[in-house]
């Protein structure tokens, strides 16, 4: 007697588990953007010191660990936009309430704060490609921790468009220590100090594109 053939309903489960953990990881992405928006809501009123950390680096490093966790690159994609939208609709919600207080720190018109946006749902698509073992992903962990290096140069120096009184020496250490978490946790061996050059180059070109502007 044959013995039954369960190939099928083992298939069907484990794929019913698969989009049962892609809908929970789409949810919390929001969910936890929303949480880390209405905090930063919160925080705008305080010392601005204090703020000028937590916004942006909170969200990208929410945006980091959704990429980094993504099942692949499209649901990277969408969950990483939603992990952008989670803060943004708490922040604007908050706005109502607050409309003096420019919660996001998106700059000042649409244009700006959609490329803002895009820019940190691109975040996200970079850490899911640092998956990879390979050239490809040492140049995205570089690219990514030498984008936010620059914007933390960028609050450093004087003349920089956000340019943040007091954000040297203690702030641009955080942000330093940051770079440096990300460099040693999304790469491995060799790809640590090829993802560290390139972020280097990524970092020396901002920082020349700010001096000559």
């Amino acid at each position: 007697m044959a013995k039954p053939d369960y190939t099928l309903e083992y298939d069907y489960l484990a794929g019913d588990r698969q989009e049962r953990a892609i809908l929970l990881h789409m949810v919390l992405s929001l969910l936890v953007g929303m949480v880390l928006g209405a905090l930063g809501a919160l925080l705008s009123s305080g010392p601005h010191l204090i703020y000028s950390i937590y916004q942006p680096y909170a969200y990208i490093l929410l945006v980091v660990l959704v990429g980094r966790t993504a099942t692949n690159l499209g649901w990277a994609a969408l969950t990483s936009a939603l992990a952008t939208f989670g803060p943004l609709i708490s922040l604007l919600a908050a706005s109502i309430f607050e409309s003096s207080t420019l919660y996001l720190n998106l700059g000042t018109n649409g244009a700006v704060m959609n490329v803002t946006v895009a820019m940190l749902a691109t975040f996200g698509v970079l850490a899911y490609f640092t998956r990879r073992q390979d050239l490809w992903g040492d140049v995205s962990g570089g690219v990514l921790a030498g984008v936010v290096a620059v914007d933390g140069l960028d609050k450093t120096m004087k003349g920089g468009f956000e340019h943040v009184p007091g954000f040297w020496p203690w702030n641009t250490l955080l942000v330093a220590a940051f770079v440096a978490a990300l460099l040693f946790t999304l790469r491995k061996g060799e790809g640590r100090a090829r993802a560290a050059f390139v972020a280097l180059i990524v970092a020396c070109a901002g920082f020349v594109f700010a001096v000559a502007a």
